[in-house]
Formats: structure tokens, sequence, C-alpha cells
């Protein structure tokens, strides 16, 4: 877990995509006001983070468990928020939905970057076999630019074990206030996507981006940042101790 800035006030818990680690989410995080303090955990597959054995080992729900392990670790009554980039935001409302269905305290806000709800109407690799699957990996990564990116065998197990997932018609149970952002020119998660989200979701807002594609974490990373601030001061004040 990385710590781009220590505040005692509040906190905001960036969660990577399919094939990135923490270092996804750097860039935005040390462009910020320094007023929350950002953390970047690795969830499995990434880093010093357990690396699973198998397909079944890579669900959502145990990306849900690690999520919630770094929440655990926040002092307590700190409010905080979730983000998610790619396959973030598709933990992140699961973490949600978990959270809602044990009645346990949910988040004061969310953030959602180049993600959907229904990984089921994506296509971010189309082989099925595992030599081809890890080959279309590869080129991805490098189409991405990823700062640091997932081990291969992790990525594949990661989306065989979660490609048909669909949380759409869940979303509505999310009434917690959302800050969707999205590029205009995404290729592998295309702005309609985004869109869903914000009917869908109670309180969400829509900024999306005419010029960008899926990575905008660094190639829009001051304007994200300068979206993400006010956003996340203003519901994290709220309930402030």
């Amino acid at each position: 877990m990385s710590i781009a800035c220590d505040s005692r006030q509040a906190a905001i818990i960036a969660v990577h995509g399919i094939q990135g680690t923490h270092r996804s989410w750097l860039p935005v995080a040390q462009a910020s006001s320094g007023l929350m303090s950002w953390h970047t955990p690795d969830l499995r597959g990434r880093g010093k983070a357990f690396h699973g054995s198998s397909q079944e080992d890579y669900g959502l729900d145990g990306f849900v468990h690690d999520l919630r392990a770094s929440i655990q670790v926040l002092p307590e009554h700190m409010p905080y928020v979730l983000a998610g980039w790619s396959l973030g935001v598709s933990i992140v409302l699961q973490t949600c939905l978990t959270l809602l269905h044990e009645q346990a305290p949910l988040p004061q806000a969310l953030v959602l970057l180049s993600g959907t709800a229904s990984l089921n109407q994506t296509q971010w690799f189309k082989a099925q076999d595992t030599p081809a699957l890890l080959q279309e990996i590869a080129e991805r990564e490098q189409r991405l630019g990823l700062l640091e990116a997932a081990g291969h065998q992790d990525v594949a197990w990661t989306w065989l074990a979660n490609r048909h997932h669909d949380l759409y018609a869940q979303l509505p149970r999310i009434s917690l206030p959302c800050l969707i952002i999205h590029g205009e020119q995404d290729q592998d998660c295309p702005i309609e996507h985004a869109r869903l989200l914000a009917q869908a979701l109670p309180q969400a807002t829509l900024h999306s981006l005419p010029d960008a594609g899926h990575s905008i974490l660094g190639s829009h990373t001051e304007l994200i940042a300068s979206l993400i601030d006010p956003f996340c001061s203003l519901h994290t004040a709220r309930t402030s101790v």
C-alpha cells in the first residue's frame, strides 16, 4: 500500500485495473491537493499481495476481500472514499454491495473511472485458450502504457473468472454520491458504459472527457485530480471528526 500524503481528516482508497498495480494511481495521487490520505493498495496477483494458483482465486469476491482489508486498517471513524479505474470500478461496486448485504458501514462516496458494472459487455480480450489470451494480455499492456503491470497469468485468471459478471441490476441499491469520469474515445470500455452507470446509480454525476481514451490516469492526470479533490472534500467533510 502506498500513501501519497498523510491526512488525519479523510482517506481515499484507489483500486487499479485488471492489468495495473498500485502505481496506476500514483500520478493522480501526487497531483492532488494533499487534503486526503491516498491509499493505493496492490490487490491479489500484484507485488507482495497474495498470488493465487488458479482461476478460482481471482473472482470479484477475492478482490473485495483484499480491498476490505485496506478499509479495515484506516483509523476508526475516518471518512473515506473508494475509487476505481477500469476493473477497479467493478471491484468497488461489488464491495459496496457486499457491505450493504452485511449492513456494514459504507464509504462516503465513490469515484469511478473508465469502468463498467457489466463486465459481460466488454471485450478486453477475445481469446479463449491460454496461449492466445496471454499474447493478447501482453499486447494490451503495451498499448495502455502501464507504469507497472500485473503478471500475465494473474491477469488471465482474473479475466476468465469475471468476464461473465453483471452488476447493473443491483446498482440502484448503491445510494452514495458517485463521480464518474470517462473518456469519450475509450475503446476498451466505451462511454456508453459510463452513461449506464450514471443512469442506474441514484446519486451519480458523469464528467466525460471528449479527447480521452482508456488510460486517463496518465493522459489527463491534472484534470482528474482537479475533479476528484473538491468532490472528495465535499463528501468527507460532512462526517469528518
